[in-house]
This record gives C-alpha cells, structure tokens and sequence, in this order.
C-alpha cells in the first residue's frame, strides 16, 4: 500500500486577532486588558455579557422614561424594540448562567 501525499501546503494568513492560531487557540481582539495574561478567562467572558445585559437594560429604562416624560419625543416602536432586546438579553443570560450552574453542580457530584 503507497502512502497517501498530504498535497500542496497552503499557508493562511490571520488577518483577524479571533481567528484560530496555528496552535488552535482563538486569539484576544487587539489592545484587550486580557492581553498581558495570555488567554480570555470565563469570568471577564461573563462579566462582559453581563455588562451588555445592563446596558440594554438602561437603554430601556431610558427610553421608557423619555416616553413618559415626553410622548413626542420618542417613538412607541423604539421603545418597544428596546423592551424587547432587554428581555431577550436577560433571558439569555439567565439561560446561559443557568447551564453553567448545572453543569458546575455535575462536575461536583461526579466526585
């Protein structure tokens, strides 16, 4: 039996710092505070999605309270579509933290 040639070798560039290393790790975007430390830890991850939850929670509330204040100020479809991108970020994070906690209770009890 012949062994089978791997073929031409094509090297790619990485123009994006998220794209796989050659190593098969996903880099940081450039000029990120995790940098320095080698690696995107799950809390700062977290943390992150988190902070984009309570802005989108802001964002609602402000707009509410423009519509409350000033009718005219703001449009009733914004206000509604800022409503709904809140809720749907909550229920997100709610999803996602809840199957890291099950997943955190399976890693404890396979002890």
């Amino acid at each position: 039996m012949t062994p089978v040639s791997s073929g031409d070798l094509v090297r790619l560039a990485r123009t994006n710092a998220m794209h796989y290393t050659a190593q098969g790790a996903v880099g940081l975007p450039l000029g990120d505070a995790d940098s320095s430390s080698g690696g995107a830890s799950f809390e700062n991850a977290m943390l992150k999605a988190l902070d984009g939850v309570n802005a989108y929670q802001n964002a609602s509330s402000s707009l509410l309270q423009r519509m409350t204040v000033a009718p005219d100020s703001v449009d009733a479809h914004d206000v509604t579509i800022a409503m709904a991108e809140a809720n749907l970020s909550l229920n997100i994070a709610r999803a996602v933290l809840d199957r890291v906690v099950r997943g955190w209770k399976e890693v404890i009890n396979t002890r």
